[in-house]
């Protein structure tokens, strides 16, 4: 800040998610900084619900333009404001939308004080497309990624004097703990009895079914948990273009005792007794923040154990602290690591850790304490 100004400080992104609002509450409660953010009311062909008119006079939503592939975007921000109107602009480093990497690039040039916010390793990416990314990396002095692995992953390829910090991706456990908080045992118990639940094994998927979440793989690996685990339920929140195959894939089996398709439920409130009813979270390809999600309610994990094809949100995950790994795209391997997590004695203890995980290193207000603080770094670095 100059002085006792606050530090004026633009976020340009592509869209406002919802799962981002506790970040964007919490941000633009501060008296510090006064935050703008200019994104895209929506995400063409993406299923994403999104939080910009919560913020009137905050947010500036702008026009973009790309094919349907999505290959490529450009949105049309105000350059000159952002140039010249802002103590510090973030810019989403995402080189897909062309328009954000002219645009930090120009800050970087006209020696603006620029925060790249980026991801150090995309498992979509190959390593070609990645490494002409990391090079133009490489020429911002600020870069703010979600991990502290992304931190090391970065020094390892050479950013040896950026100043890099991690933001510590992360929903908002306050209000998952409000929701836990709203359900007694004997609240939760009646719940389970209403919907046929009591004395079963819950396990739980909150994702899009859509072909990258490979919820085949559970069907698959169904059969060999249910005869050890005969009182299993496996439970699917989410909707998508895989539905009816995935319906389908259980009638063949002989599953559909075992199987429960609860569509698409967003709403926190309602989320929380499937979450708390639950034994263990099942995601078999990559996963990100449902990762934190299922942490937040205290739900181990079961998911495939190749880091560099997970988001970065796969680093709060240590195997047996935090649920177990199987090789990836092996139903085998996907239902002895299952069988195992349900039978562990551990299991409790786990469930607490992974609570500690999110309460204190992944979270909402986390986010911001670090945002804020590279904003601030940035701001005085331009200044001497």
């Amino acid at each position: 800040m100059t002085g006792d100004k606050p530090l004026r400080v633009a976020i340009v992104t592509d869209i406002m998610a919802h799962y981002r609002q506790g970040f964007y509450d919490r941000l633009f409660a501060r008296q510090d900084i006064i935050a703008t953010v200019y994104c895209q009311p929506s995400l063409p062909g993406k299923n994403i619900r999104t939080i910009h008119t919560r913020y009137p006079g905050r947010v500036k939503p702008v026009t973009a333009l790309s094919p349907k592939s999505e290959v490529i975007a450009w949105q049309f921000t105000p350059w000159r404001a952002l140039l010249f109107g802002y103590d510090v602009v973030f810019v989403d480093g995402n080189p897909r939308i062309v328009s954000h990497a002219l645009l930090a690039t120009l800050l970087r040039v006209f020696r603006r004080n620029v925060v790249l916010w980026t991801m150090a390793h995309s498992y979509r990416a190959n390593r070609f497309r990645e490494g002409i990314r990391l090079r133009w990396t490489r020429m911002f002095p600020h870069i703010l990624v979600y991990t502290e692995a992304e931190i090391r992953y970065l020094r390892q390829r050479g950013f040896a004097k950026q100043a890099i910090s991690a933001i510590n991706n992360g929903l908002d456990q306050s209000t998952i703990d409000n929701m836990i908080g709203e359900w007694s045992p004997p609240q939760l118990e009646e719940w389970r009895r209403a919907r046929k639940l009591e004395g079963r094994t819950i396990l739980l998927s909150c994702a899009r079914l859509d072909p990258k979440n490979r919820f085949e793989q559970v069907v698959a690996a169904l059969p060999a948990i249910v005869r050890c685990i005969p009182d299993l339920t496996w439970c699917l929140i989410g909707g998508g273009t895989e539905a009816a195959r995935l319906q389908s894939l259980v009638r063949q089996a002989g599953l559909d005792e075992n199987v429960r398709f609860l569509g698409e439920i967003h709403d926190e409130r309602e989320l929380a007794p499937w979450f708390l009813s639950a034994a263990v979270l099942v995601h078999p390809a990559a996963v990100g923040l449902s990762l934190l999600h299922a942490f937040g309610y205290g739900l181990p994990v079961v998911t495939h154990g190749n880091a560099e094809r997970h988001g970065p949100e796969f680093a709060a995950f240590q195997e047996n602290r935090s649920g177990r790994v199987f090789r990836e795209d092996d139903t085998s391997s996907l239902a002895s690591a299952l069988i195992e997590l349900l039978r562990d004695p551990a299991l409790g203890s786990m469930r607490q850790y992974v609570q500690g995980v999110v309460r204190t290193e992944y979270n909402a207000d986390v986010m911001v304490q670090r945002f804020a603080a590279i904003a601030k770094e940035a701001a005085r670095a331009g200044r001497s």
